[in-house]
This record gives structure tokens, C-alpha cells and sequence, in this order.
């Protein structure tokens, strides 16, 4: 597999508090990466960082073999990169097929035309095509969540970031969801996944990413990262015995 992804040295910072103060990682294509970490570890910030809301002062974000540091996010969009977010946000006027469009045309750049066949496509993929009249703002949390999903994928993203999109569903809805990632991960998508169900990230993930502080505590396979007792006691609590 070849890198799709690289972040070398990024350091971002809010005034003169200082979120990320310098990251290194890469990504392979095909890959899905977890991202874990207490609340203030960066995670979002990272997030940020990577759509292009939030732009590094020192380092650099290569996308594609492309340098994407300074580009704003609707460059980015159109390069392919796509982003969830963890509180859904729909046009919730406008019905769940209208929602993938507006993706499709503005996100991907598709005329009408051809934008319609694929947001079918992606409705079935994400189990919406029988809801795809209904308003968005009818719709139960999961199929929220499901729909920012296709939403995202309507831009027709190469690596598509999902922020906490397990957040307040059921263990039965979790693993709905953790059955839609891994079909998108056959399709050959790269995933880059923060979440704080510790099971999507044990179980869905190729690799796993701690953060503390906006730096990289450990990165590797989930497993071994979750039993790290660093990672443990940072991110878990769990004190040394």
C-alpha cells in the first residue's frame, strides 16, 4: 500500500495556547486509522487541521502526493477529502436524497446529471435509498448519522474523515455502523475515524492513534495500543499497580 496521507511536524495553536505542539504520521491508502484520546488531547483540532479550518503554523499535510497545508476547505473538498461531523447537520428541510445532492454537485463538482446515478448509489450503500424522500429532519439518530455519512461520501472523497459517528447510539446501532465502515473500507475508501467507543476502535481499525496534549502517545496495532498501559492510564484512567 502507498501513503495517501502524510502529516509531518504540524503545530497548531489558538492565540498563544498551543494544541498541537508538533505531530508526525502517515496513512495508507486503503487504511482504516482510529484516533483516540481524553477530551483536550487535540483530537478535533487534528480533525481541523486536516479539512483545512484550522491552519498549522509550522510543518506541513501532504495529501495525494500533494502539499495541502494552506489550502482552504473547500479546495480540499474538491481534492477529496470528506468529513463527518459528530453532531449531525443536515438541511434538515430539504429531503435525505436533496441532502447527497447538494454533496454530489457543490462537494464533488458533478453536474445534476451525472451527480443523480451516484447519490443513488450511495443511498444503497448507506442503507438510506428506501428513506431517500423523507426529510432529513424526520429521520431517527442513526439514520442522522448514516446520512452525514452519505453526505460526505457525496463529495466522493478519497479519504473520508468521521468524527465520533458511534456517539449516543445503541450497541446495536454501534454495530451497524461498524458494518457500514467496513464495507467502505472494501470499496478501497481510507477511513480516518475518532471516536470514544472503544470497541469501533479494538474492532474496525487497522491502526490506532492515541493522542495527549496534541502529541502521539503510541500509533500501531489497536490491540497492542489498548493494552498499552500508558495509553491506559491517560486515556482510561487506570493507574499503575
Amino acid at each position: 500500500m502507498s501513503t495517501i496521507l502524510e502529516v509531518d511536524n504540524i503545530h497548531v495553536a489558538y492565540g498563544r495556547t498551543k494544541i498541537i505542539p508538533g505531530l508526525s504520521f502517515k496513512v495508507e491508502e486503503g487504511q482504516v486509522l482510529g484516533v483516540i484520546g481524553p477530551n483536550g488531547a487535540g483530537k478535533t483540532t487534528l480533525m481541523n487541521a486536516l479539512i483545512g479550518l484550522v491552519i498549522p503554523t509550522e510543518g506541513k499535510i501532504i495529501f495525494d502526493g500533494m502539499d495541502i497545508t494552506k489550502l482552504p476547505p473547500d479546495k480540499r473538498c474538491h481534492l477529496g477529502l470528506g468529513r463527518t461531523y459528530q453532531i449531525p447537520r443536515p438541511f434538515e428541510g430539504m429531503t435525505v436524497y436533496e441532502n447527497v445532492l447538494v454533496g454530489a454537485t457543490h462537494g464533488a463538482g458533478r453536474t445534476e446529471h451525472k451527480a443523480r446515478p451516484y447519490c443513488t448509489e450511495v443511498l444503497k450503500r448507506t442503507g438510506l435509498y428506501e428513506k431517500r424522500d423523507t426529510l432529513a429532519g424526520q429521520l431517527t439518530l442513526l439514520d442522522r448519522k448514516r446520512l452525514e455519512i452519505a453526505r460526505a461520501l457525496g463529495t466522493d472523497p478519497k479519504i473520508l474523515l468521521l468524527d465520533e459517528v458511534a456517539a449516543g447510539l445503541t450497541d446495536a446501532e454501534v454495530h451497524d455502523v461498524m458494518d457500514l465502515v467496513a464495507e467502505l473500507k472494501k470499496t478501497g475508501l481510507t477511513i480516518i475515524w475518532i471516536e470514544h467507543v472503544i470497541k469501533t476502535m479494538v474492532e474496525s481499525t487497522d491502526k490506532l492513534l492515541c493522542l495527549a496534549t496534541g502529541c502521539l502517545l503510541r500509533y500501531g496495532d489497536p490491540k497492542e495500543t489498548m493494552n498499552c498501559l500508558e495509553v491506559q492510564e491517560v486515556y482510561l484512567g487506570v493507574d499503575e499497580e
